[in-house]
């Protein structure tokens, strides 16, 4: 009689084990067995056919592309949702981008991963087929620390990122593992890259029909990249379609102290769930009183995608963006941080609303909470996880470095020095910063707004290392060939997103102290004239603003007191002025 086929589940590890760095769990000695047992099981998951829904490309095509339902059973329907099975744009992903659930989502997602690369690796010591783990010490040893096994992080927004980019593990073509029959074994590097199964996107026809444009090819700056089964993922590709690591770490060198560190050393201060955990929701308060609406954990995110893809690089496409390994290690960081900001905030929680753009299983504006169930994840056989239930991390079996020894929120705030470590440390009272509201999906494209102080001529081709520049907000957006339903229903999503402009004000040597005069009159040293905002694509054209879809743009002083000693609770924000659409007396 056949096995009766089941469903893939998401279990939670029988106890607490940490999260590490991914430099720790690479080059520390005593995580040496660890290393070894979770590479070879990455890499056994990468190497399992696509059609089986634990393998790499079945996980990975959760996020977007190849648009089918995960995990289905022979004979199991089609959900009940808002769309018809027969419209052809029917397939949507599962992500929950722009909504309330974007943290959550994100994290059964990362564990579902964690767990199959645990199992595999657990399978190598139990069941090899080569008998490498023969009884004894040695393989008892690998059988202990199997049980270990949690997926890392890396931190993009930490020093070591900030001085030195991408680590060199995650670019190493091989990588040399131990076990107790064999030593110094070299294995291809499963955090490098994955080579596709199968042709991952729509191939362009250019000329004459039979003579289809180059296999792969980078995009126009509209369209999703191709990929050809055999070929495999890449980071800011070279003509010959190969990662480019040096230009990598350069670009994430130089979003790391211009985005990352400085949108992290705000949004560790937001106290609402609303703000906090998405880059869409619209705006409630009135301007002056919301601030906080512009830094969210998906803004930050949507930047290290940026960073790290490139023209071409399929972290930069939303659609693909799952298949480079990479994916994992971003989402994992993103997760500690949100742990993090959980014990920084420990009241703060999910309140439901309407504003989310819809998925495979979940309706159009549809009413969702932290009981909406987090598809395809499953619990069981017949429940899926919720953010209720994925609320408390040590309870799914892992912790992060930071949280060991339950601190109390004010001692993770300071004491831990969260804020010193992505801090700017710029010694200053007043900090500056821009606010922006964007269209997300008017162009159908990933694009930058770029943000340049006192260069009126500023650019697509001005460079992000000129000193002029001050940041950007990434715009990660599915292009309009898209088959995520998600995405087609609804092109008035916006992001908001913000740009500290001190440390550039600082380096142009525009003064930072707003001066107060006779009737508190204050002087601003910023005008938005001196502001330009620039909008650029993929491939590095320009576009205006208005074809960006940017809505408007603001500008911000922050006031953290004469001593600027971190009493984060007496600080306070003014609204300046606005940039965009600029105002008459602005001209």
């Amino acid at each position: 009689m056949a096995e009766t086929k089941k469903h893939v589940i998401v279990k939670p590890f029988d106890k607490v084990e940490l999260r590490l760095p991914v430099e720790a769990l690479m080059s520390n000695p005593k995580y040496k067995k660890r290393r070894d047992l979770f590479l070879q099981g990455f890499a056994a998951v990468q190497s399992r056919d696509a059609s089986d829904p634990t393998s790499f490309y079945a996980v990975a095509g959760i996020h977007g592309l190849p648009f089918v339902p995960y995990d289905q059973l022979p004979g199991e329907k089609e959900p009940n949702t808002d769309w018809k099975a027969s419209d052809e744009n029917r397939w949507g992903g599962y992500c929950h981008h722009g909504d309330i659930l974007f943290p959550t989502w994100h994290r059964p997602y990362v564990l579902l991963l964690e767990m199959l690369i645990y199992q595999a690796a657990r399978d190598l010591v139990y069941v090899d087929k080569a008998n490498n783990y023969p009884a004894g010490p040695e393989t008892d040893e690998y059988k202990k620390e199997v049980e270990n096994i949690r997926f890392p992080y890396w931190d993009w927004a930490s020093p070591s990122t900030l001085s030195s980019g991408v680590p060199s593990i995650l670019f190493d073509e091989y990588v040399c593992i131990d076990n107790p029959k064999q030593k110094n074994n070299n294995i291809r590097n499963p955090l490098r890259a994955y080579t596709l199964p199968v042709d991952l996107g729509n191939l362009t026809l250019v000329g004459d029909v039979s003579n289809p444009t180059q296999r792969p090819y980078k995009p126009d700056g509209i369209t999703t990249p191709y990929t050809p089964k055999g070929y495999a993922t890449v980071r800011h590709p070279n003509s010959n379609y190969i990662s480019n690591q040096d230009a990598t770490s350069l670009n994430v060198v130089t979003f790391c102290s211009s985005v990352f560190r400085p949108v992290l050393y705000q949004i560790l201060l937001v106290d609402k769930w609303r703000q906090f955990s998405n880059h869409g929701d619209s705006q409630k308060e009135p301007a002056d009183e919301n601030y906080g609406h512009y830094s969210s954990i998906e803004v930050v995110h949507d930047a290290v995608h940026d960073a790290l893809g490139g023209f071409g690089g399929h972290m930069s496409y939303p659609d693909i963006a799952g298949f480079d390994p990479i994916f994992f290690l971003h989402h994992s960081n993103v997760d500690r941080l949100i742990a993090i900001w959980q014990v920084c905030h420990p009241d703060v929680w999910i309140v439901g609303n309407a504003y989310t753009e819809g998925t495979f299983t979940d309706e159009l504006d549809k009413y969702i909470d932290e009981n909406t169930e987090l598809t395809p994840f499953r619990r069981t056989e017949n429940t899926y996880w919720t953010s209720k239930s994925v609320r408390d991390i040590k309870k799914l079996g892992y912790t992060y470095p930071e949280l060991e020894g339950n601190p109390n929120p004010h001692d993770l705030l300071l004491k831990y020095k969260l804020n010193n470590i992505y801090s700017q440390k710029l010694n200053r009272q007043y900090h500056w910063k821009l606010t922006l509201s964007v269209k997300k999906n008017k162009i159908g494209a990933p694009f930058q707004i770029r943000v340049f102080l006192d260069l009126a001529t500023a650019n697509a081709s001005t460079p992000i290392t000129s000193p002029n520049f001050a940041g950007l907000v990434s715009i990660f957006a599915r292009g309009r060939e898209t088959l995520c339903a998600s995405c087609l229903h609804k092109f008035e999503a916006v992001v908001n997103g913000s740009v500290d402009l001190t440390s550039c004000m600082q380096r142009l040597l525009i003064d930072t102290n707003p001066e107060p005069q006779e009737g508190g009159v204050v002087i601003q040293s910023l005008q938005p004239s001196q502001i330009t905002l620039v909008a650029v694509l993929k491939d590095g054209s320009g576009i205006t603003l208005e074809e960006a879809g940017l809505i408007s743009a603001s500008y911000w002083i922050f006031d953290e007191g004469p001593k600027y000693d971190q009493n984060y609770e007496n600080w306070t924000s003014k609204l300046l002025g606005q940039v965009y659409p600029p105002s008459k007396t602005s001209k």
